[in-house]
C-alpha cells in the first residue's frame, strides 16, 4: 500500500491511506485497528486520541492535525510513519500471538 498508494485511492492523502488501511483491516475481521488503538494508546498514555491521530503525533509533534498536512510532502512522510507504525506493531503483534 505505501508505495502504491496512488494506484488503489487516487491523489495519495493520508486520509485516503487511513480509509484504505481500516477497510482493509475490516474485511480481515482479525480485530486487528483495535489492538493497533491498544498500541497506540499505549505509546501515548493518557492521550484520548485515536491511532490516526497519534501516528501525525508521532511524525509532527504534539498537536499535529490532518489539516495541517499541506503538501505533497506532508501527506508522504504521514503515510510512510503510519505504515512503518503499522509493520512494527504487525511484528509485535504476530511475535506475541506465536507465544500464546
Amino acid at each position: 500500500m505505501e508505495h502504491r498508494l496512488g494506484m488503489y485511492v487516487g491523489r495519495p492523502t493520508y486520509e485516503r491511506a487511513f480509509s484504505l488501511l481500516t477497510g482493509f483491516a475490516l474485511a480481515r475481521g482479525q480485530g486487528e485497528l483495535a489492538a493497533f488503538q491498544e498500541w497506540m494508546s499505549a505509546r501515548h498514555p493518557g492521550s484520548p486520541l485515536v491511532f490516526s491521530s497519534l501516528a501525525l503525533a508521532e511524525t509532527f509533534g504534539r498537536g499535529a492535525i490532518e489539516d495541517g498536512l499541506v503538501s505533497d510532502d506532508d501527506h508522504e512522510r504521514a503515510v510512510s510513519n503510519l505504515c512503518r507504525l503499522f509493520r512494527e506493531f504487525l511484528g509485535q503483534h504476530a511475535s506475541t500471538a506465536h507465544h500464546h
